[in-house]
C-alpha cells in the first residue's frame, strides 16, 4: 500500500485548499509504525454486458461504507453514523445496482458495483481494488464515486435539486452526467471554488491515479455535522437523493451502453499525470 497521510486540522485543510497560498515544506514527526492484523473487504456485485465484445469492459460506481466509529468519552452522544458521508452513496449504489438489474435489457459493458472500505483512513479500500483489481484496469473505462449525496443543508445554504463533480473539466464523463440530469430536473454543476481541490479528497483519486477516468459526485461539499456525530439519518433529503440517484444512473447506463469510452480531457494541464497513466494502462489507443 502506498503511504498516506490524513490531515485533520482546518486551520491545515484551508491553506492547503487555498490556490493562491504559497508553496511550503512541511516536517512530520510520526513514531515507529505498529502492525495490528484485521481483515476488512471491498464488497463487490456485478451486472454482466449484453455485447459479446464489450461485456468484457467495466463502468465502476463505488462509494465507501466506513465511517469514523465512536469517539469521545462523557456525556453526550458519541457513535459517529455518517448518514451523509458516507451511507448515503452506500445506499445510492445498492440502489441503482438494484435498479438497473431490473432492467428488461443490459448495457453493452458490464457495470462493476463495489462498496470500498477505508476511505476515511486515506483511501485503502480504493488503493487497494487499484494494485489488486478484481477486473482489469486496462479494460475498466470509468468510476464514478458517490459521496454525500443525502444532506441538502449545504455549503452555507441549501441546495436543492442540483449535484457537484469533482474535477469537472477533467474528462468527458460529467458531459454524460449533465445529460442525465436533464431527464430528472437535476443540474450537474461544477463548483468553481471546490471542483478541483476536492477531487484528491475521496476514492476517485485512486482510479484516477491508475488512469481511469473518475470523478466523485457530491450534492455539497462541506455541511454542519461532517465528522461528527450529528451526522445522522433524519437529516437526510430522501426525495432530493431519489432524484440523485436516477440521474447517476441513467448516466452509468448510457456510458456502459456506448461503444465510446470517456476520456481524459488532455487541453487540460491539470491532467497530465492521469493521461500519462492512462497510456500506460492501454496504451496510446484505449481499450473500446
Amino acid at each position: 500500500m502506498t503511504p498516506t497521510l490524513s490531515v485533520w486540522d482546518e486551520a491545515i485543510r484551508k491553506v492547503i485548499d487555498n490556490p493562491g497560498a504559497p508553496e511550503a515544506a512541511v516536517s512530520v514527526h510520526i513514531a515507529a509504525p505498529s502492525t495490528v492484523p484485521v481483515k476488512l473487504r471491498n464488497v463487490i456485485g456485478v451486472l454482466r454486458g449484453s455485447d459479446p465484445a464489450l461485456k468484457d469492459t467495466y463502468v465502476l460506481i463505488t462509494g465507501h461504507y466506513d465511517h469514523l466509529g465512536i469517539r469521545g468519552t462523557g456525556e453526550g452522544d458519541h457513535i459517529f453514523n455518517g448518514a451523509n458521508d458516507d451511507a448515503s452513496g452506500t445506499a445510492s449504489v445498492i440502489e441503482i445496482a438494484h435498479t438497473l438489474a431490473s432492467f428488461p435489457s443490459r448495457p453493452k459493458r458490464s457495470i462493476v458495483f463495489v462498496a470500498l472500505f477505508g476511505e476515511e483512513l486515506g483511501l485503502l479500500g480504493s488503493r487497494y481494488y487499484a494494485q489488486h483489481p478484481v477486473f482489469p484496469l486496462a479494460r475498466t473505462v470509468a468510476d464514478i464515486n458517490l459521496e454525500q449525496l443525502g444532506r441538502t443543508d449545504v455549503d452555507n445554504g441549501t441546495r436543492v435539486g442540483l449535484v457537484n463533480v469533482t474535477g469537472y473539466d477533467y474528462t468527458t464523463l460529467p458531459g454524460e452526467l449533465k445529460k442525465a440530469g436533464e431527464a430528472f430536473d437535476i443540474q450537474v454543476l461544477k463548483d468553481e471554488k471546490n471542483s478541483d481541490p476536492f477531487f484528491a479528497r475521496s476514492d476517485n483519486q485512486a482510479f484516477a491515479d491508475a488512469g481511469v477516468p473518475a470523478h466523485t459526485l457530491s450534492v455539497g461539499y462541506v455541511f454542519p455535522d461532517y465528522h461528527q456525530a450529528g451526522d445522522e439519518w433524519p437529516k437526510i433529503d430522501y426525495e432530493n437523493m431519489a432524484r440523485v440517484d436516477r440521474t447517476v444512473a441513467l448516466a452509468i447506463f448510457r456510458v456502459a451502453d456506448s461503444t465510446a469510452a470517456p476520456e481524459w480531457n488532455a487541453a487540460n494541464p491539470k491532467t497530465e499525470r492521469y493521461v500519462k497513466a492512462h497510456e500506460s494502462l492501454v496504451g496510446p489507443v484505449a481499450a473500446k
